[in-house]
């Protein structure tokens, strides 16, 4: 077992249900405005062979799962409730008060592109071992390569539904805006390194 077999100090590193960061490439502002995120699901259908009575399975179609859902704080800056009107409004929507209005269509390549890639980042927690006479101020404060755990990319992401929240004059709660991200599949990297499945 990995709690009694590991030598290191400390045992084993879990990951960590709050060390992640969300990316859209084609939206920026966003990453540290995410308030949680699921990360991609996968399911095998399975098919079915009788013969007299006996049934043997056999793994079918891979289909990647419902879309994941990212919930953000809204803020004046940067408005991310303007950022996802913005971006159905760059997928081809338009309001059908015109007859321009009535005929134009929202397409998946442009729904995609608005989004750009996707991206959930598992990080580590950081911790790194300074070498002798280096002040820790010294250091950048970024995340690095050496943080990031694994790294899911949603592939061909376009949104299918955003909700910008609600408003009540009885609470003090910030403002949240969720945002379904629907994808075609996901690729995952483990420490910068892409995993063939």
């Amino acid at each position: 077992m990995p709690f009694f077999s590991d030598t290191r100090p400390g045992g084993f590193q879990p990951k960590r249900g709050f060390r992640f960061l969300v990316s859209f490439s084609e939206l920026g502002g966003t990453r540290y405005m995410v308030t949680d995120a699921t990360k991609p699901t996968v399911a095998i259908k399975k098919t079915a062979h009788t013969i007299l009575n006996h049934t043997f399975n056999f793994p079918g179609k891979v289909t990647w799962g419902s879309p994941s859902t990212i919930n953000f704080i809204d803020a004046i800056d940067p408005n991310i409730g303007s950022k996802f009107y913005n971006a159905l409004l760059n997928a081809g929507y338009v309001n059908p008060d015109s007859e321009a209005g009535l005929i134009t269509g929202i397409t998946k390549v442009q729904s995609a592109s608005t989004l750009g890639e996707v991206k959930i980042q598992q990080l580590d927690g950081g911790g790194i071992i300074l070498p002798a006479g280096v002040d820790p101020g010294e250091l950048p404060g970024v995340i690095d390569d050496t943080m990031i755990v694994e790294t899911w990319t949603l592939k061909n992401s376009w949104v299918t539904s955003v909700d910008w929240g609600k408003l009540n004059y009885g609470d003090d709660n910030l403002v949240k805006v969720a945002v379904k991200v629907e994808y075609d599949y996901a690729t995952f990297e483990r420490n910068n390194e892409v995993v063939k499945l």
